[in-house]
């Protein structure tokens, strides 16, 4: 059984409730302001794990670079005997 918890008032600035619709699939504000609320938290963690991603990226990408040049190397010294 769900405990039911009392109703917290709380004054949300207007342009922040427009916000809301504008990001949630209800119109009605206080759905959106509900689930933008919701969602926060998985966008938050899904920003958090692309991150991580680019920077993996960003090191796979300097470490072929590295190989890359090497390899270069090695063919010009090759083409030099």
């Amino acid at each position: 059984m769900a405990i039911m918890r009392t109703p917290v008032p709380l004054e949300i600035p207007p342009h922040l409730v427009d916000l809301a619709t504008l990001y949630s699939p209800s119109r009605d504000p206080l759905d959106a302001v509900c689930y933008v609320l919701q969602v926060y938290p998985e966008l938050v963690g899904d920003l958090r794990k692309l991150r991580r991603r680019v920077a993996q990226l960003d090191e796979e990408g300097m470490l072929l670079d590295e190989r890359l040049a090497k390899l270069q190397d090695l063919c010009r010294q090759i083409l030099d005997l």
